[in-house]
């Protein structure tokens, strides 16, 4: 078999070790032959994925490659990385069940675990322990983590600022506040 061909977008192979979605991009024109079969086959468009995360699945379409030849399935990286903040911002809003949910909603958003426990003053010991289900966060917890995840896909930083505010409070022990009668 030969090497995969090129000529300009952006190629993303996705593969599953030990329940970890890992994922290789690597930007090109346009691509037009197979890495699994090598023929000359691929045909640019909608391409339909299903995302496993725990025990719940996400479906859609997203931009890539399928060959049909083999039917194997290539997807566009930008495309990608869209559909899984689709289903982290789902998660965030409906609520997250299981570990593998949390450390996932945390990956699509693209926040480390360390940042995550300095921003909810916990180590990044617990973090890991949380999302292995060693132990559950509680509720106040998982949806201060679903608020900061969605303000993080929003491009915001409200909920993290807040909570930096909260751990660090100012000193200050007289304060004088002007009320206007409007």
């Amino acid at each position: 078999m030969t090497g995969p061909d090129f000529d300009g977008d952006a190629l993303t192979c996705v593969v599953v070790i030990d329940g970890t979605v890992v994922m290789v991009t690597v930007e090109m024109a346009n691509m037009n032959r197979c890495t699994k079969c090598g023929k000359l086959d691929l045909a640019k468009g909608k391409q339909p994925i299903q995302l496993d995360v725990g025990d719940r699945s996400f479906e859609g379409h997203v931009q890539g490659w399928a060959c049909a030849s083999c039917n194997e399935l290539y997807y566009d990286g930008p495309d990608l990385g869209a559909f899984e903040e689709a289903a982290a911002t789902w998660l965030a809003e409906h609520g997250v069940r299981t570990p593998e949910e949390l450390k996932f909603m945390r990956k699509a958003a693209g926040i480390r675990a360390a940042d995550l426990a300095s921003w909810l003053g916990v180590t990044p010991e617990t973090v890991s322990h949380w999302e292995t289900g060693k132990h559950a966060p509680d509720v106040v917890m998982r949806s201060v983590i679903a608020r900061i995840v969605v303000d993080t896909l929003r491009g915001e930083s409200v909920t993290r600022d807040f909570l930096q505010v909260q751990g660090k409070p100012e000193g200050t022990r007289k304060v004088r506040l002007d009320r206007d009668a409007a």
